[in-house]
Parts: C-alpha cells; structure tokens; sequence
C-alpha cells in the first residue's frame, strides 16, 4: 500500500485548520436551517454502531429527544450499560436497546444481524459509526485483520443482512461515519488484509478503510433505490477514540477540536431531516453540504473496475465465512475463483408417479367416489393453509444484487451547467430590464451612425465639374427633410453664388485664350 504524499498531506493540513475545526464548524453553522431539525421520530427505529461513547453517543442522545427508539450496538457491556441510563436520564426516552456484539469477530455479527432480523419488522435509519484504529497487525481464525472486520466487513454484514428491514421502512436511510483522513489516500482493493505492508500503520490503515466505506455507500446507492444513503466526515472532534488512537494528533489540536455535539450534527441531520433526503443518494457530506470525496489534485479518483473488485472481494470474504458457518446450508459451497453471486442452479423436485385411476366395482363404487371426494377437499384445504401461512424461508448469504447493463450513451450530451453560471443566472436582472437596456443601446447606436453620415459627407470636397453637372442637370427631387436655414444664412449663401458665376465666367475667357507653351525654357503666366 502507498503512503500520503507530501502535496495530500499539506493541503490536508491547510484544509483542516480552516474547515474541520471549532471555528470552522462555528463558520458553516451560520448558513444552517435550524427548522431542518424540527422532527419528531416517534415510532421509527435507529440503529447506531459505538453508541456508548463519543460521537455515537451525542448521535443517540440527539435522536432520543426527538422520541426515536435505540438500538445502540456497543462492544462493552459495562460502558454500553453506562451509556444507556445516561440517555434516559438526560432525555426521558426509555425505548433504548442494547445490542451487545464485537464487530471484531465476523462470525458473532453475522449471528446477530440474522437474529435482529429475524425479531423485527422495521428499520428506519442505519448508522455505521463504529470505528477502529490498531496499530499492530492482528488476524482472526478466518484470517480476517482486525481494523478491516470493524470498519469494512462488518459495515458490509449488517447493511446487506438488514436491508430487508430497510427496504419496507418508510424513508429509510444508511450514514456511513468515514474520516477526513481517507481524503489522503487512494482506494487499493487489492490487499485488503495489508498482509504486505512493512511496517504496519495503523493510521494508514484506517484512512484506507474509510476510503472504502465512502466508495462501499455509492456501490449501495447506485443498486439499492428505495433507500437513501449517504457518508460523511464528523471532522476533528473531541472523542475518545481520538485521544487514545491519536494522542499526539490530540495534545496539539485539543484546544481547536470541535465538541461531540458539533461532530455529530450533519449525522443527526442526515439521519432525521426531510433536507438531506432531497440530495441524490450516495454523496459525501460535510457540515450539512455535499462536497467532493477528493482533494483537488490529489490524484485519489478510482476507476469503476476497481470500485467492483473491492465490492467482490468484500463479498467474497463473507461468503467464506457465512458457508463455514453453515455448512449444510443449501447455498454452502466454495467460492474462490467463482463470482460471488454465482450460485447453483436448485435441484428440480422429484418427479411424483400419477396416481392410479380408481376403478369403481359393481359392490363399493360409491365408497371409492366418497373418498375421491375427501382427497381432493383435504388437499385443497392444504393449499388455501400454505398459501395463507406460507412456511418462512431459511436465512441466506446475502448476494450482491445483479442489475441489468447500463444504457447505451445519448447521442448528444448536454454540459451541465457549473456553480458560476447558475449563480450568473440567479443574480441576473429581470428579462424586461435586459430588453429595455438592448433597446436604448440599439436606439443610441442608430442616432451616431447618422451623426456621423453627415459629418462624413462634409469633410468630401466637391470637385468644379461637379458643380456644373449640378447646374446643368438639377435633380428631380430635393430633401425635405434638411432644416431650414435662417434669414442671415441664406443672404450669406446667395452672395457666395454670385462670387462662385462670376469666377466661372472668368474661367470660361481663359479657356478661349491660346494654350500656353509647352517649352520648358518658357515660363507658364
């Protein structure tokens, strides 16, 4: 697995003291509709993953004020006991449920997201909040490291186990809890074990799964349409997790890190408000926004190839692990080398012989057809029972659903418009203010063009010829449209005339005297 580069991690830096901190949560909270988490949860079911401590608390406590009913999934029963009365005291909501299960162990979460299951009929909102950071390489029996159960696998396990639940709840909902940190790395499903990484980081690790939780909720997204989901960052809160996992990451920032309430607010809002659900499903969240899952120029884009290898090797794990399990399940086989969701055909039932056509005897023909009657009355009444008590299915793997191929491309793609030209459009003026100003700009072009026509004509000197053309041949039709000239004008005009006949008369002697010589020795008159 590669590290962070040095560009990542800057920018990372810059971004994070500016937007994941105290004052840049205080910052973003000014454009917060507080209306938006005006709801009342009653009578709908939140599951939340690590809610006895940290963000996961602040999320459950949020969201019992509201009268919403718990299941808090916690690892400890001592803490989650803690945390459990601690809620009912502040809130006064007692439908708090305790789930203990260790999302470290794959077995134990598969028996119990099949047992949850199984004992309910609703779930409205499913968050994946729990979180783990280990910093040495530790493998269970099905050889599974530790920080890739809690923070991939067992995500994988419970979503797709309870997505029946989630399926026929009103306004169902999934919140992936990622980290700012993924923003760093880029997606690698190859080792997802990091069997090769020397020397184990467990901080990379980390960042490496919450990149995938954020690529695993739009996998979830773009095949799973009547439930919403969304990931987002809580960015630099105050938590345990934080002070035990990242101590010198705490002791230099903790005067800076946001409170848990302020890193869980775009989980609550996520979860409850009627705003985030008019978003597209599988976006990444940050203070109540959709932002991009990327850094610019960080070069952390994944292709859809290897987003499928990731959701395939994912699935391949808990097929493994499911088929161990049970392996007198009818689906039990081995899948390595197969596609996950490749499974055997089932058996045709067996062929049943017709029975026998009853041959009624001369003494008991009418017993034989009495009891032909019975027959078919008992077996009709057989299948009015099963089809309304149909017998309830054994549990199976889930599979990773099987979608049709994608529509060919249009044959003209309409650019979408950008942030720039929507915000032009919306502080543009009004459509008739636009035409009066073309008009007087129109009107203002056409006056200088004849101011300038006249001027134009003006500066033209008129040739001799010219005018005694104009004497000769005078044109039909005048302008009426020049203005008139005053008295003194026009007296001056008429002089000018005379001036113009008598320097043409003199023209005209000259004319009629002899050519002077062409001598150059002579001089010309």
């Amino acid at each position: 697995m590669t590290g962070s580069s040095w560009y990542r991690r800057s920018l990372w830096n810059y971004k994070g003291n500016r937007e994941y901190t105290k004052s840049g949560y205080e910052s973003a909270a000014a454009r917060f509709v507080e209306q938006d988490l005006d709801v009342d949860c009653s009578d709908r079911h939140y599951m939340i993953t690590g809610a006895n401590s940290g963000i996961g608390l602040q999320t459950a406590s949020d969201i019992a004020k509201k009268g919403g009913i718990i299941h808090m999934v916690c690892r400890n029963q001592e803490a989650a006991t803690k945390a459990r009365s601690e809620i009912i005291t502040t809130t006064g909501n007692d439908k708090i449920h305790l789930h203990i299960v260790d999302l470290a162990k794959p077995r134990e979460v598969v028996s119990w997201a099949q047992r949850f299951a199984a004992q309910h009929e609703r779930l409205h909102a499913l968050i994946h909040n729990a979180g783990c950071m280990v910093h040495e390489r530790r493998v269970d029996e099905d050889g599974v490291e530790t920080n890739f159960a809690v923070n991939t696998l067992a995500v994988h396990i419970i979503t797709l186990t309870l997505m029946e639940l989630l399926f026929y709840s009103e306004d169902a909902r999934v919140i992936l809890v990622s980290s700012a940190g993924m923003l760093c790395v880029r997606l690698e499903p190859h080792d997802l074990m990091h069997a090769s990484m020397e020397p184990f980081d467990g901080r990379l690790v980390y960042s490496q799964n919450k990149r995938q939780q954020v690529v695993m909720g739009l996998w979830y997204a773009q095949r799973f349409n009547n439930v919403h989901f969304s990931s987002m960052h809580p960015g630099w809160a105050d938590t345990p997790a934080v002070r035990s996992s990242l101590p010198q990451f705490y002791e230099m920032m903790k005067d800076n890190l946001r409170t848990p309430a302020q890193g869980a607010d775009t989980v609550v809002w996520l979860a409850v408000s009627k705003a985030a659900v008019k978003h597209p499903s599988g976006l990444f969240y940050q203070d109540r926004e959709p932002v991009s899952s990327h850094l610019p120029l960080a070069w952390t884009k994944s292709t859809i190839e290897e987003e499928d290898f990731l959701m395939t090797n994912i699935q391949d794990i808990y097929t493994k692990i499911y088929n161990r399990m049970f392996p007198q399940a009818p689906d039990a086989q081995d899948t390595s080398g197969t596609t996950p969701n490749a499974r055997q055909a089932p058996a045709p039932p067996p062929q049943t012989e017709a029975p026998a056509t009853p041959q009624a005897s001369t003494e008991g023909g009418n017993k034989d057809l009495a009891e032909d009657e019975e027959a078919k009355v008992s077996e009709s009444e057989m299948e009015t029972s099963l089809t309304e008590n149909p017998p309830k299915p054994e549990p199976q793997p889930a599979a990773i659903p099987v979608l049709p191929p994608p529509p060919a491309p249009a044959s003209k793609v309409t650019p979408s418009k950008s942030e720039v030209q929507e915000v032009a459009e919306i502080h543009a003026p009004p459509a008739t203010l636009q035409e009066k100003t073309e008009t007087t700009e129109e009107k203002k072009t056409d006056v200088s063009e004849e101011k300038e026509i006249p001027e134009l004509k003006a500066e033209i000197p008129e040739t001799k010829t010219e005018k005694a053309e104009e004497k000769t041949n005078p044109p039909e039709e005048q302008k009426t449209d020049t203005p008139a000239e005053d008295s003194g004008s026009s007296a001056q005009g008429k002089e000018e005339e005379r001036t113009e006949e008598s320097q043409k008369d003199k023209e005209k002697g000259d004319e009629a005297s002899p050519a002077p010589s062409s001598d150059p020795a002579q001089p010309e008159p």
